[in-house]
Parts: C-alpha cells; structure tokens; sequence
C-alpha cells in the first residue's frame, strides 16, 4: 500500500468512528424520531413474507440492525431460527437486545458489515435496511455478502438511492454553494454487480416524502438520528448553512418537503 493508499485507509477509518459514534449517540432517540426507517423495514418485513418458507435452512443474518425495527419483524417471521442481528454502534445493539429481550432466538452482537465474518459460514438470508450508503464502495460490500449466501437462499435490501434530496440539490444549484450531502449507492452498478454468476435479481425504486417545519428542522433531524456524518468533501460554513435553510424556507413558504428515493433490492441465489 503507497502513501496515498495509506492515507485514503486513515481517512476512511476516521469517518467510520465518526458514522459509529453519531449512531451511538442516537440510539436513545432512534426509535421514536427514525420514522422513515421504521416505515421500510416494515415494508421489507412485508416483502418478505412470500419467501418465508422457500428460503433454505441456515442462519439468517441482519446487517445494521440499529434499534430492532427490521429485527422484530424477522423474529416473528422465523421464531425457530436464530436471527442474528448486528451494527456497527454497541449503543444500537444494545438497544436492540434490552427492546427485544424476550425473544429467545435473538443473537445480537457488534460488527462492521464492511467486515465479512472469518468463519466463512453461509447464510440462508442477508438482509439490510438503510445500511448500504454508509459503506465506503457499497456495490462491492454487498456483492461479498451475497457471495456468503446458501444457495436458493436470498440477499434483501432497501437503501436510499442517488435521486434523494431534489430539493436539497436544487436550492444548492440556486444558491452557487455545494451540495453536501453523501454520494448514495448507485442503482444501477449495483444490479450489475450482483447480476454476475448463478443469481436472479429484482429491485423496486419508489419515493418517500417527508415533511418539516423548516429547512433547519430536516438539517436538526438527520443530525438527532445519527444520519448527518459526511463521508466525503467539506461541510458548509455557517454563513453558507444559513444562506440555504433561509433560501429553502423562503422558496416554500411554509413546510418543507423532502424526498427520498428509495431502493429495494431482492437478489436469489440459483442453485
């Protein structure tokens, strides 16, 4: 690994710690203000039901399960399997194993999903829910993890794709000040990456709108849930930050909209 290699490698794992710490300190406050998040777990919960009995024997593992949402949903649907929930934030798994204490076919424990296991099992499920725009190449990340998948068994994901934030974007563009917030997974690339070898692959793009008060109250939210760390480039300055939540609030003159583009991905492997 040269210099720059090596640097790149720092950086990176500084902004992880950054990622970790902000979550842990959402955890105490992500239940009730994370509703989004909520709202597509029980989404993929639900998509899920149809292959409830078709997937193979073998452990079923979540990655990034935050607080339980999609956990929840999982230990219902397979109560004799044991689910294996994991995150990066010991604050997040602990949250979810108080919440979900009585379940008796719960594991959860701390793990960076960028990370793969060394024991090399192979699971009979991997599912996620917005966890895959943290990684730092999230294509590669979860073509290893379908690379983990039993065959006849199932990788599942739901994640913010790059047409999020139009209206972020748009009054970034009006104002001439950059728009900061993170690349997100490209659909596209994704579906090709896990396209390649013995594998079928589905994916549905919807959008999810949410309100707020003011541009300032979107910018208060993403920070309360744990969701404002850049991955890359410069924050804005204060002067510029203000320049934005006061041309945003202006522009719409009462509640601001925000949407969110999201990405569900299902991919089964052939046997």
């Amino acid at each position: 690994m040269n210099h720059e290699e090596q640097s790149s490698a720092t950086a990176y794992r500084q902004v992880k710690r950054r990622i970790r710490n902000c979550f842990g300190t959402a955890a105490k406050v992500y239940d009730t203000q994370a509703e989004l998040r909520k709202e597509v777990a029980n989404r993929l919960v639900a998509s899920l039901k149809p292959w409830q009995a078709i997937i193979p024997p073998g452990p079923v593992i979540e990655l990034g399960c935050g607080t339980g949402f999609l956990t929840e949903g999982l230990l219902e649907l397979y109560p004799e399997r044991t689910i294996q929930a994991t995150d990066i934030s010991e604050e997040m798994v602990a949250r979810c194993r108080q919440k979900l204490s009585d379940a008796k076919n719960l594991d959860a424990s701390v793990l960076d999903a960028e990370q793969l296991p060394a024991d090399e099992q192979e699971y009979a499920l991997v599912v996620s829910s917005f966890v895959a725009q943290w990684f730092e190449d999230p294509s590669l990340t979860m073509s290893r993890w379908f690379e983990a998948v039993k065959p006849g068994g199932l990788l599942l994901a739901a994640f913010p794709g790059g047409e999020s934030f139009p209206e972020w974007k748009k009054h970034c563009r009006e104002l001439g000040i950059p728009f900061t917030g993170n690349s997100l997974p490209d659909v596209e690339e994704m579906v090709i990456k896990m396209s390649v070898g013995p594998s079928q692959v589905d994916y549905y793009e919807d959008t999810a709108t949410q309100t707020f008060e003011s541009a300032y109250d979107f910018f208060a939210h993403l920070k309360e849930i744990g969701a404002s760390t850049p991955k890359e480039g410069r924050a804005l300055s204060p002067r510029e930050l203000k320049m934005l939540v006061n041309h945003w609030d202006d522009s719409a003159g009462g509640a601001v909209t925000v949407s969110n583009h999201l990405v569900f991905l299902a991919v089964k492997k052939d046997y």
